[in-house]
């Protein structure tokens, strides 16, 4: 008796298998037949799900948006006290990314070198959080410099090139949190 499983459960197999394949091999060897492969479906399967690459990449895209989005609204809830609370919950959010997300950002921006179209779900996304940081902070500026030192830590840590110990990296975040609190409204 064949097992019948849920589309919307195969669709997260095929997104998590597919983060698998970019977290253990790189971007480079993130293919169909590949993905295909890690989540033990057909390629019709997949391609049932994601007609294309692109499609792929998109889903992955979307799924890491709402990841984020939603631990970062988990995060303002925990610190709703303060008038800073959506910046604060940005740079949490950042802080405990998981190498699995860093990974599908590396590969969402390598394929957004050759389809910059690709990236604008997160431009929305983007300028909310810098809208959120200003209104959040006195001055303005801070804001934008703290979420900009932010995104900074995002990208290095997304390419791996960020140069810094576990420990000078946890002091920097314990910093960041410490001003966004300063500079509150």
């Amino acid at each position: 008796m064949e097992c019948i499983v849920p589309a919307d459960s195969k669709r997260a197999l095929i997104l998590d298998s597919a983060a698998l394949i970019v977290e253990q091999s790189g971007a480079a060897h993130l293919t169909i037949d590949a993905v295909a492969a890690a989540a033990e479906v057909s390629k019709g399967g997949v391609l049932y799900h994601f007609p294309s690459k692109q499609a792929l990449l998109e889903g992955m895209l979307e799924r890491l948006i709402n990841q984020m989005t939603e631990r970062t609204s988990a995060y303002r809830e925990q610190h709703s006290e303060s008038g800073n609370s959506a910046l604060i919950a940005r740079i949490v959010e950042e802080h405990q990314q998981q190498p699995v997300e860093r990974a599908m950002s590396r590969a969402i921006l390598a394929a957004a070198a050759v389809n910059p179209e690709l990236l604008e779900p997160a431009q929305t996304v983007v300028k909310t959080a810098f809208d959120e940081a200003a209104a959040g902070s006195q001055p303005n500026e801070m804001g934008w410099v703290l979420q900009l030192a932010v995104e900074g830590l995002r990208f290095l840590e997304m390419l791996k090139l960020l140069p810094l110990s576990a420990a000078e990296r946890g002091r920097i975040h314990t910093h960041l949190l410490k001003l966004a609190r300063d500079h509150s409204v």
